[in-house]
């Protein structure tokens, strides 16, 4: 490498590393040369704008995904042997929870794709396991305690907790979870088990329930705004608990700009809770999965605004469509093609590295 490139002023380097918010370009940018390695220190990376992980569906359990980058339009091929045979269900912190498609393994794990480093928790016999929090940012290098929304045939959905210093999960809420059925959306905030469900006396009208992660037991439930079913997702916010209804996304010949979005804020200041609707999320970015969700502030990301959602969407019909990324503007009511990715679903993912 030429000598003046070698030996760039740091605070122009700092200039251009800042900008890099996709996590593949910071990791090239450091590889370049020792001095911009010593430069731009990993505690030092710009906030990272979350990717779309792809598995490759031509095989069922492949360990073959994709990234895929929106500010730059850039896919990435990912091989992550850990996840061969493996199903996984939503991701926390940059990390996801896998465990075997076979009867005779379903150990779940935390496995952190961009790392390829995996954390083997206990073996439970279960359906699925859903991550609820995660007690540290690094699981891996210290491990702290786990928190999961864990169904199984003899306990129905029951709160699984495990800590370093344990060799085996403990349950909680068995006999209040056995009572209520889940219709989707589950999330943690601020020490509560919070999802949309209803109770065997009032089936199909759907409630909110909040859960106490200590001890079990229910601490409150609220009705859903008049006139709505269902909510499609729930998002612990910095500002509060985010419900998401949904209009158009699953709807078969509909164009991903007729897809809109309505948000609800729960309002807890007062007794019982109530609903808010939003017009105004501020500086938010809301990245919508399935039945679940994340927000990142878009103060950071030059030329990104918030007040948005970011969804993925397949257009077309059964024959010839193609996943689409759209994003919809809160204050404009409108939605907008932004990305194209391959056909798969993906799961939008915050990188941790």
């Amino acid at each position: 490498m030429p000598r003046q490139w070698a030996e760039l002023h740091p605070d122009l380097l700092r200039h251009i590393y800042t900008k890099l918010y996709d996590p593949v370009d910071f990791i090239c940018f450091r590889a370049v040369c020792k001095g911009w390695c010593t430069g731009a220190p990993p505690c030092e990376r710009p906030p990272q704008f979350p990717l779309l992980l792809e598995r490759n569906l031509d095989h069922k359990y492949s360990s073959e995904f994709k990234l895929y980058s929106l500010p730059t339009g850039k896919t990435y091929s990912l091989q992550l042997p850990e996840a061969q045979n493996k199903m996984f269900f939503g991701q926390l912190e940059g990390y996801l929870v896998t465990f075997g498609a076979e009867d005779h393994d379903c150990s779940p794990a935390l496995l952190n794709p961009f790392t390829r480093t995996e954390l083997l928790l206990p073996f439970y016999n279960s359906y699925y396991f859903i991550p609820l929090y995660i007690g540290t940012t690094d699981p891996i290098r210290n491990p702290d305690s786990v928190v999961m929304l864990v169904y199984c045939p003899k306990r129905g959905h029951c709160i699984g907790f495990w800590n370093k210093d344990e060799d085996d999960w403990g349950f909680r809420g068995d006999l209040c979870l056995q009572r209520i059925i889940f219709s989707g959306p589950v999330v943690c905030h601020k020490g509560r088990l919070l999802f949309i469900g209803y109770s065997q006396h009032t089936i199909y009208k759907c409630r909110l329930y909040a859960i106490d992660l200590t001890t079990g037991g229910k601490l409150f439930d609220v009705g859903l705004p008049s006139q709505m079913h269902h909510f499609d997702c729930l998002v612990n916010a910095p500002i509060a608990l985010l419900a998401i209804e949904q209009h158009n996304l699953y709807s078969d010949g509909v164009p991903l700009e007729e897809c809109w979005f309505e948000v609800y804020q729960l309002e807890e200041g007062e007794y019982p809770p109530h609903w808010t609707k939003l017009s105004n999320i501020g500086d938010l970015m809301i990245f919508l999965n399935s039945y679940n969700g994340f927000c990142v502030s878009a103060d950071g990301f030059n030329g990104i605004r918030g007040n948005c959602i970011y969804f993925t969407k397949l257009n077309g019909n059964e024959h010839n469509s193609r996943r689409l990324i759209g994003r919809y503007e809160l204050g404009e009511e409108r939605s907008e093609v932004v990305g194209l990715p391959r056909d798969t679903n993906g799961t939008w993912i915050v990188p941790n590295v």
